[in-house]
């Protein structure tokens, strides 16, 4: 290699090494033009342009050291570059060009080599997609088994996803953990690291173990921020993740900054991984009330193919179209099997149906979340689970059988730094104060809900409480009773027997007789001759409206 050539690889290498990939590209291209470079610096160059999101390069790149590789008779090593040719391609969304180099690889390599480690990851990931997750772990796991060097933590967070997908969190974060663990320990190369740390973060978030979540986020971010670069896809992955856990914690500014940097870097690009970024920036979005760019940036998602539920649901919830948020997340459930994005959906749905008065839908989606938890008990789960238990308490009309249920959650995600999810049930500890006649318990809970929301930037959260302090108001000129048991006393004096209440209100039979049972409580009578007579003497009822 003449002098010139020398100079510009010994650069592209030092850079290379000092994780700034982008210009070790160029070095390696000044270099490669001056003499071919020898095959384990050609990969070395499609590495560098993989991860700095150069993939039209990477795939032509490793097309030319897989060709390399088989001329030499180095199968094994052409079979895990032809994993990472296939690997570039899917997330770019080729998933036709995918495929067909998949079926072309093994008709280069034979039957033989076209079954090695790296190129059976494909296939588990195939038997995933199609909901065979018990056939992906089995694979996954003799891969693991049988693998050496970085195919094992590679595998060990495609294992433990698949896991999590099925429900079995705990053994699919000790899945994570362990591919965690070599990387800390040992060091991986620079097209494996984003993907170990993406993977395990991704994992956490959905298992709702924010914790080790938080932990792992902050080793990612301090291999990202030591970084001379963040662009593209390879790297935006992981600040997907980033982004979300800042909102969870509160940092709403911060984390609108950092995933909408993140959309930007990847604008003009396609694959899977913009659309999660555009979801994410919707989601920041719709909680600080920017409808009209939550609604764009939920339709960019749509465009690379990523599901926009439950946040476009809940966004409609926000808007006041009950119906669609309603129809929304119905359809979404109808279709999602993954249990982790059943649970937000699930979650979701509880809010939406309880606003819309179906107190049905709501109490069959609690049950699906309770059934789908079972004995899970990382915080934030029973945070969730004791919420949506808490919700429906109250909307059956028992205050005082909810609030147990929603102080433990509201301490629970207090604990877990989430003051979002904390405020949001203050208010519902408000409005069963309320219920049971403690207005300073209500106007405290409120408070604190307020100044959360208004410190947060949570516009729709603060619209929504506005009109809940209004109505609640004006319940005290009710006796205590809630809007639903006025319109059940209302009911009562047209002389309704519950069934037709129930039939009227939308509501089963059982939910009736437990507002009855409230309001004769809370009027201090006995029967419902004696309710109404009190109701129209109070002015709770007026004649007129009989």
């Amino acid at each position: 290699m003449d002098a010139v050539a020398t100079a510009h690889l010994t650069r592209a290498r030092e850079l290379h090494q000092a994780s700034r990939w982008e210009a070790a590209c160029a070095e390696y291209a000044a270099a490669d033009a001056e003499e071919p470079l020898a095959v384990e610096d050609l990969e070395a160059f499609a590495e560098a342009a993989q991860v700095s999101a150069r993939g039209d390069e990477a795939v032509a790149l490793l097309r030319r050291v897989f060709d390399l590789r088989v001329a030499a008779g180095e199968l094994d090593d052409a079979a895990q570059v032809a994993f990472w040719l296939w690997w570039v391609l899917l997330n770019a969304n080729e998933v036709v060009q995918a495929n067909g180099w998949l079926q072309q690889t093994g008709r280069i390599l034979g039957e033989e080599m076209a079954a090695s480690l790296w190129l059976r990851i494909p296939e588990a990931m195939f038997s995933g997609a199609m909901g065979d997750r018990a056939g992906a772990a089995e694979l996954l796991g003799a891969i693991v088994d049988e693998g050496r060097g970085e195919i094992v933590p590679w595998t060990l967070c495609m294992w433990g996803a698949t896991l999590i997908d099925a429900g079995q969190l705990q053994d699919g974060l000790d899945h994570l953990e362990e591919a965690m663990a070599i990387l800390q320990s040992h060091g991986l190369s620079p097209r494996v690291t984003p993907w170990i740390y993406c993977a395990a973060v991704r994992g956490c978030c959905l298992a709702r173990d924010f914790a080790r979540a938080r932990a792992w986020n902050r080793s990612m971010s301090r291999w990202l921020d030591s970084l001379s670069s963040l662009g593209g896809a390879y790297l935006g992955n992981c600040r997907i993740y980033r982004s979300r856990l800042m909102c969870l914690s509160g940092a709403w500014p911060d984390a609108l900054d950092e995933i909408a940097a993140v959309c930007d870097d990847l604008d003009g690009y396609t694959g899977w991984v913009c659309g999660h970024a555009y979801y994410q920036l919707g989601e920041v979005r719709r909680l600080r009330g920017e409808g009209e760019a939550a609604e764009d940036a939920y339709r960019r998602a749509t465009e690379h193919g990523c599901p926009t539920q439950p946040g476009l649901g809940l966004l409609r919830l926000a808007e006041g179209d009950l119906d669609a948020a309603s129809a929304g997340v119905r359809r979404a459930l109808a279709e999602v099997t993954a249990r982790p994005d059943r649970l937000d959906l699930l979650k979701a749905a509880v809010t939406i149906h309880l606003e819309a008065g179906e107190i049905e839908a709501a109490r069959d989606a609690v049950t699906e979340f309770e059934e789908l938890t079972g004995e899970l008990t990382t915080p934030a789960i029973e945070a969730e689970r004791s919420a949506v238990q808490g919700a429906l308490t109250l909307a059956d009309g028992d205050p005082a059988g909810a609030l147990p249920l929603l102080r433990r959650s509201v301490g629970l995600w207090r604990a877990q730094g989430a003051p979002h999810e904390a405020a949001r049930l203050n208010v519902l500890i408000g409005q069963a104060c309320h219920a049971l006649g403690d207005h300073d318990g209500a106007r405290l809970e409120f408070s604190a809900a307020q100044a959360t929301f208004e410190r947060l930037g949570a516009g729709p959260d603060l619209a929504h409480l506005s009109g809940i302090v209004a109505a609640t108001d004006a319940h005290t000129e009710t006796h205590g009773l809630t809007r639903r048991e006025v319109e059940v006393l209302r009911l009562v004096a047209r002389g309704r027997a519950n069934r037709a209440i129930a039939s009227e209100l939308h509501l089963s039979e059982r939910t009736v007789h437990r507002h009855v049972s409230n309001i004769f409580a809370k009027l201090g009578v006995d029967s419902r001759t004696a309710a109404v007579s009190y109701a129209i003497k109070h002015r709770i009822v007026e004649m007129g409206t009989l």
